[in-house]
């Protein structure tokens, strides 16, 4: 599980958000993934701030990962390949990123694409910053709906009922930037 830090001048409150924490990281299965949590509540201004540092989890999903080549002719000057698909999971990125010919099953594609094995197919991180981000919607309180984020290695998100104000942008940046310091 992350290390959780919550800062919050009521007691009681810090406890109860340790465990929606907790409690959200557990339902989406995060806990693993993430090594640090920071929650920043300032319950009067009313403002919130929430910064995650995730463990490196990126992951390339490459052809190879997904299909093989079981055959490839040349057919008026280009080189057509049909594809067996072993892993339908990243089907519909990779159906976005060549030009089909013809798809006689669900596990057959005919293409005249340039296809290697080795090119890129999806990036797993897309989907985990998502994730991040649903977590982070569950922590705060209803009624924040302003928001910004700022994501790089570290992932932070700022929310509030009204405006946001500079010095709390700034806060939840100097955030960002402790934990990208973490190792």
């Amino acid at each position: 599980m992350a290390d959780i830090y919550v800062d919050c001048k009521d007691e009681a409150a810090k406890k109860i958000y340790t465990k929606v924490i907790q409690t959200a990281l557990e339902d989406l299965l995060l806990g693993k993934s993430l090594i640090r949590v920071e929650f920043i509540a300032r319950e009067k201004d009313p403002y919130f701030i929430l910064g995650a540092l995730p463990k490196p989890t990126r992951k390339i999903i490459k052809l190879r990962d997904m299909a093989e080549i079981v055959e490839q002719k040349k057919e008026n000057g280009k080189i057509i390949y049909k594809l067996k698909i072993t892993d339908e999971t990243y089907l519909p990125y990779l159906l976005k990123k060549i030009h089909v010919i013809e798809q006689p099953t669900r596990f057959e594609i005919i293409t005249d694409s340039n296809i290697d094995l080795d090119m890129e197919i999806y990036d797993t991180s897309k989907d985990f910053v998502d994730k991040v981000l649903d977590f982070m919607n569950r922590v705060f309180p209803e009624g924040m709906r302003i928001r910004k984020s700022f994501i790089d290695k570290a992932i932070v998100l700022l929310a509030s009922e009204r405006p946001l104000k500079p010095e709390e942008i700034e806060e939840a940046k100097k955030l960002k930037e402790k934990l990208e310091m973490i190792k």
